[in-house]
């Protein structure tokens, strides 16, 4: 799947082999056991347990952890509380089954598997991380990860109480004490999109817990609470979409918002309103990424995500405000008719910060028929495979079009974005119960002189998608670098079948429930090839993808297309 953008660049010159490196020194002051001191040695006076956790963990998960197995969608790993192999820095264990490991959430999954011995299995797994890991360590104190652990410990700290020892809350409140005072520090470091949501409701959480103790955790809980309320004010977009644009962090960030909400709430604290009108804004814009089978949509480095998750973070929003057709301010577009579903990315991708997971997919659709997903973007589950990441950041794994194998935005080597499709166009009009959109990028205006316009417009009944790609030079001129070749990209749902029909002018495609589409196009070629879906959590399935291919001469190109739904 092509997709790297061309880039000037100069001969690298023969290396010389690299000399072992110190860790530098900030680092070695972080592991050293001076470090550790620093951390304070006293434990705060009183403790309230904040808001007890109430979001659901999975039995069966539960299960595996009383037999000695972690599972996470990174993999399994032993956990055996006291053992010699210590599972919290395993050597050759994934980084992201350690962050899941040091993160505690999994806690949940004990409390709900209803066994007996559950909580005091907790309890020793949660005392083995503070006799083990005591001092800093760029695994087990990884900001996010110290930041989830901390919100799990206080969430459950009534159900582990149950069955601990008397002198368990005084080494938890000890421990909780200790990674505060660190995480505190870190805020002095840049925090940006989802974590700092995550990282400065731990604090809050840690604030409301030590309350009692003293001011200093009244002034702490005052300005974490107004760093949090300034930046979800900007994070969040006017139009509700996270920085990001990314549908699976919609749904993070409004959880954590939902969980400060009712923190704040259980220690009889009034909600900022900055962070009740995130919240407000943020629930019906998660409606507009959900498809007809309820996942979400997949877009910058999105997945389908967990229905019954995204139904109950909906639901404790208290927002009953539906998805709308447009968001402004980043450009999503959503039309619906009849059983049809279109979600377009009609935007520019996100600016600096915020592109790490970004995708190279602007004006990129997907498409359902009822429950069922018929064009996908490829999609990218938690924990891909690194390659697997990046190619899917490609135009190419997107459906929408492609010139000369090259993404509409440069994605660097360090995983930045460069040269943006930075002017991207909108616009949307109905008539007679039809829906229009007409959307237009400049990505590709640097290279080769061509403005890609792509034009959607579907039937009242849903029942007929039409489209329309041209590409042409700016402002109505000649394209500057002529004969480069075009790819429409159709990206289909794994479960669609797909045959060439009508001597090669057409594709059939016949959905799981027996219901079937066609697509014809003129103005390019057609055909079938091979394509890859990332979009179900920890698989990677194979499927294909309709293209349609031709040429751009300098007077431009246009290609029609129509998908039609066919009766019986």
């Amino acid at each position: 799947m092509a997709g790297s953008r061309p880039t000037r660049s100069t001969p690298a010159r023969a290396a010389k082999p690299a000399a072992p490196q110190r860790p530098p020194l900030s680092l070695r002051f972080l592991q050293s056991g001076l470090y550790s001191l620093t951390l304070g040695y006293v434990s705060p006076r009183s403790f309230f347990a904040v808001a007890p956790d109430t979001w659901p963990g999975d039995p069966a998960l539960g299960q595996r952890l009383i037999g000695g197995e972690l599972v996470t969608r990174n993999g399994v790993g032993s956990v055996v509380p006291g053992s010699s192999d210590a599972p919290w820095r395993r050597a050759g264990a994934s980084a992201q089954w350690l962050d899941a490991l040091n993160g505690f959430s999994w806690l949940r999954d004990l409390r709900d598997c209803g066994e007996p011995g559950t909580a005091a299995l907790a309890v020793r797994l949660v005392d083995d991380w503070s006799e083990r890991e005591w001092r800093w360590s760029p695994v087990t104190w990884k900001r996010e990860v110290l930041a989830e652990r901390m919100v799990a410990w206080i969430r459950h700290y009534d159900w582990l109480s149950t069955a601990a020892d008397p002198e368990f809350p005084a080494r938890l409140v000890f421990s909780l004490a200790r990674q505060r005072t660190h995480l505190r520090r870190t805020l002095r470091t840049g925090l940006h999109g989802q974590e700092a949501v995550g990282v400065l409701k731990a604090m809050v959480f840690a604030d409301l817990a030590f309350l009692r103790d003293g001011k200093r955790y009244e002034k702490s809980l005052e300005q974490n609470l107004a760093r949090l309320s300034k930046f979800v004010k900007r994070y969040v977009m006017h139009d509700g979409i996270v920085a990001e644009r990314a549908p699976h962090l919609q749904v993070s960030v409004l959880r954590h918002l939902i969980d400060v909400r009712s923190a704040l709430a259980s220690a009889e604290r009034k909600t900022p309103p900055e962070i009740a009108g995130a919240i407000d804004r943020l629930a019906p814009m998660l409606r507009l990424f959900r498809h007809g089978d309820g996942g979400l949509a997949l877009f910058n480095g999105s997945w389908e995500g967990d229905r019954t998750a995204i139904d109950l973070v909906l639901a404790r929003s208290g927002s009953a405000e539906p998805a709308p057709q447009m968001a402004l301010a980043s450009g999503f577009q959503r039309m619906a008719a009849g059983t049809s579903l279109v979600i377009a990315d009609a935007g520019s991708p996100p600016g600096r910060g915020m592109d790490a997971i970004a995708h190279a997919g602007t004006l990129s659709f997907e498409m359902s028929a009822a429950h069922e997903r018929l064009i996908v973007n490829c999609g990218c589950y938690p924990g891909a495979p690194r390659d697997w990441q990046r190619f899917m950041r490609y135009t190419a794994a997107h459906s929408t079009a492609v010139i000369d194998d090259t993404n509409s935005t440069e994605i660097t080597e360090h995983g930045s974005l460069e040269y943006r499709a930075g002017n991207v166009l909108v616009d949307r009009a109905d008539n007679d119960g039809a829906q229009w959109l007409d959307m237009m990028h400049d990505g590709y205006k640097s290279l080769y002189g061509i403005v890609h316009r792509r034009r959607l417009w579907l039937s009242p009944d849903g029942g007929d998608l039409r489209g329309e790609d041209t590409f042409v030079g700016p402002e109505g001129k000649l394209v500057a670098v002529p004969d480069k070749r075009f790819i429409v990209r159709f990206h289909l749902h794994p479960a669609v079948k797909a045959t060439l029909a009508q001597s090669g002018q057409a594709v059939l495609m016949r959905l799981p429930s027996g219901r079937g589409w066609r697509l014809r196009a003129s103005g390019a070629g057609i055909g079938l090839a091979e394509s890859i879906y990332l979009g179900e959590e920890g698989r990677l399935r194979r499927t294909e993808q309709i293209v349609l291919v031709g040429q751009v001469p300098a007077e431009g190109a246009s290609v029609k297309w129509a998908l039609t739904r066919m009766e019986g």
